[in-house]
């Protein structure tokens, strides 16, 4: 009676053994990509996400995670055919994996800048979602444009610079970027608003043919030089387009106001003062040119811009990003974005 006791309870023993080994080898594992392992049952595998319950708990609530977390599925087989396991790779091509949201920002050439005798460049960067900034600086005297060299009445020999700089503010939404479920604009996509100060300094030579001014008419070229130094602050409304996520092209319009200094020198002491008055009034009238804006004159001192610029995107510079922000702040720039 022994021996069979015995005999049962060494067939039960290895019957329990047979069906815990089942059992362990049942289960599937997750690994994530700090390498944490989940023990679980898989129940669903989608595009973006993973279902499942914890092993331990079969009765327990579904859990669901992304993807993007995970690095390695061992799923087990109930067919008898062992594990499977599975790489998590993440598509190149996919937005999901920041490329997009971490180009936050654009260096910038005014396309036309050359053919108004300056060439103008800006670099914008985001600060937060919907609020970026952008500076700039313009070289002027480069290029040609109206009113120049090879004019015979009206030559003009632009020369100085202007820096130009302030906070712009992102408009409604232009999501065009779809995330799990949320919809994303590009950081430096769409309409905006932009408040820009403006510092210039700069000088021009006017070479006037005296013939139409002097009493004896006779054709003498007249060098007028003039010395500018202002400010400007201009509201701005424009908006810029994402292509490829490489290539910004933008336009812009904005009115605002300026004053200026403006002193006159190395003029031809052999003038004569009605002459140089005559000369004077023409130089007033066609002097609206500041090349970062254009200036109507202390009598009228409203200012009027206007641009078309294209631009190359990149990834902010970590000592950019960090500016007004603490050291422990340095979390991924996350992309203005609204719930559809």
């Amino acid at each position: 009676m022994k021996k069979t006791i015995n005999f049962f309870v060494f067939v039960f023993l290895i019957c329990s053994a047979i069906l815990k080994t089942d059992f362990i080898s049942a289960q599937d594992l997750i690994v994530k990509k700090n390498n944490e392992t989940i023990k679980a049952k898989i129940l669903e595998i989608g595009s973006t996400e993973i279902k499942y319950k914890l092993f331990d708990a079969p009765d327990g609530p579904i859990i669901v995670i992304n993807k993007r977390e995970i690095k390695t599925l061992k799923i087990h087989e109930e067919n008898g055919k062992g594990d499977k396991v599975m790489n998590i790779s993440e598509d190149p091509m996919s937005v999901g994996n920041g490329i997009i949201l971490d180009k936050t920002s654009s260096i910038k050439f005014d396309f036309f800048s050359p053919l108004n005798h300056h060439l103008g460049f800006d670099y914008e960067w985001m600060i937060k979602p919907g609020f970026n900034w952008e500076a700039g600086v313009g070289i002027v005297g480069p290029g040609t444009g109206l009113l120049s060299n090879t004019s015979s009445s009206y030559n003009t020999h632009p020369k100085g610079f202007f820096i130009r700089t302030g906070p712009k503010f992102l408009l409604g939404n232009s999501s065009d970027i779809e995330i799990d479920g949320a919809r994303y604009a590009h950081p430096l996509k769409g309409r905006y608003f932009k408040v820009e100060a403006i510092l210039y300094s700069l000088s021009k030579t006017y070479q006037i043919d005296d013939y139409f001014y002097n009493t004896t008419n006779i054709n003498t070229p007249i060098d007028v030089q003039r010395s500018y130094l202002g400010t400007a602050l201009n509201l701005i409304y424009g908006r810029q387009y994402i292509f490829g996520n490489s290539i910004t092209v933008g336009w812009y319009v904005g009115l605002g106001y300026a004053a200026e200094s403006k002193t006159t020198t190395n003029t031809d002491p052999g003038i004569n003062p009605v002459d140089l008055a005559a000369i004077m009034d023409l130089d007033n009238a066609l002097d609206w040119k500041r090349y970062s804006h254009n200036y109507f004159g202390s009598n009228f001192p409203i200012t009027y811009t206007a641009g078309f610029n294209v631009g190359y995107i990149f990834k902010t510079p970590e000592w950019i990003s960090d500016i007004g922000k603490g050291k422990g702040n340095r979390s991924k720039p996350p992309s203005r974005h609204s719930m559809e």
